[in-house]
């Protein structure tokens, strides 16, 4: 029995003369098990070729791999309750704080994210019930409770108190809740 040479294309990434990757197709030929993939010049037909199949997967996956699609402006999440902070009771000013959560499901909406981070409104009250009535009224902001919220991007109006929106945690948007209920 003869075993016929079998030849596919992949890229790997190559530090250019400039200090940026770049992708350079490689041919990996499984005729020869101890053979050492060899790089193919930019400009042969194999390139040409490895460039077009290339193309044809962006095509099918949209584009950039590492690219996530945009959080939606409007959310609905169940989410646990990472960081509480707390402000000067609202009194005649209102006052906003942005809490961290961690999603444990998103109910409506996209969001791709681990973190969350939620801005409330005078949280010395709470938060409203949502109108589908679903869950106890959150009452107080506990660390570890389970919170299922309904938001909108933005973090509404008054006085905002953001404690996480410095270094890596400013990057990502924050939201307002409308309205929310305690538990899953």
């Amino acid at each position: 029995m003869t075993r016929a040479p079998v030849a596919s294309l992949a890229l790997v990434g190559l530090l250019g003369q400039t200090g940026c990757w770049m992708s350079v197709p490689v041919l990996e030929a499984s005729a020869s098990p101890g053979m050492i993939p060899a790089v193919i010049a930019p400009e042969s037909d194999a390139a040409v070729a490895a460039a077009d199949v290339d193309e044809v997967i962006d095509d099918v996956d949209g584009g950039d791999p590492s690219a996530l699609p945009e959080p939606s402006r409007e959310l609905e999440v169940e989410a646990e309750l990472v960081e509480a902070r707390s402000a000067a009771h609202c009194g005649k000013n209102k006052v906003v704080v942005v809490m961290r959560y961690a999603v444990k499901r998103v109910l409506a909406g996209s969001y791709d994210e681990r973190d969350l981070f939620v801005a409330h409104t005078c949280p010395e009250m709470g938060l409203p019930a949502c109108r589908d009535g679903k869950g106890a009224r959150v009452r107080a902001f506990r660390v570890g409770d389970v919170h299922r919220l309904q938001l909108v991007q933005g973090t509404g109006g008054g006085k905002v108190v953001d404690k996480f929106d410095d270094g890596a945690f400013g990057e990502l948007p924050r939201y307002s809740a409308r309205c929310g209920a305690a538990g899953s």
